[in-house]
């Protein structure tokens, strides 16, 4: 894998990992008919931005996002990704309880914790599959090539 395609890909699973934390939340607020029909896309950043916020804080701080290429494997991916969703899930759910001035509901923090990191996971699943594919493919080609030069 050349340096310049890896460069990337720390932003790509951050993007994919933002992206299935709104796709959380926004199936939550879907489910319990709290989606703002006037400004649907305003209120799911306002209702997501205590996860959005615990997110990217803790999958920096723990190292979720893959910085070098050999951390772009499946299972670092996906370890370090449910490690950090188990970090800033409770800390999302205080962070929305401080500031909507509620009490946190425990069936609430224990659907947080197993439904989003769904979400997290099969998004990082589908993603390390692919580079790992795509990985193999540019191995094989290399030595393919390698012996015919």
């Amino acid at each position: 894998m050349s340096n310049k395609s890896i460069r990337w890909v720390p932003w790509v699973v951050l993007a994919g990992d933002l992206l299935a934390v709104l796709l959380f939340v926004f199936v939550g607020q879907r489910d319990h008919n709290t989606v703002d029909a006037g400004h649907p896309l305003l209120g799911l950043l306002r209702t997501g931005f205590p996860f959005l916020l615990a997110w990217v804080t803790v999958a920096w701080v723990a190292r979720a996002i893959p910085l070098k290429a050999e951390e772009i494997r499946l299972r670092f991916l996906l370890i370090r990704g449910l490690n950090a969703w188990f970090i800033a899930a409770p800390l999302a759910v205080m962070l929305r309880a401080f500031i909507l001035r509620r009490d946190i509901p425990p069936a609430f923090l224990l659907v947080t914790l197993t439904v989003g990191s769904l979400f997290v996971l099969v998004w990082r699943l589908v993603f390390g599959w692919f580079w790992q594919k795509r990985a193999g493919q540019q191995t094989v080609g290399q030595e393919e090539i390698g012996p015919q030069i």
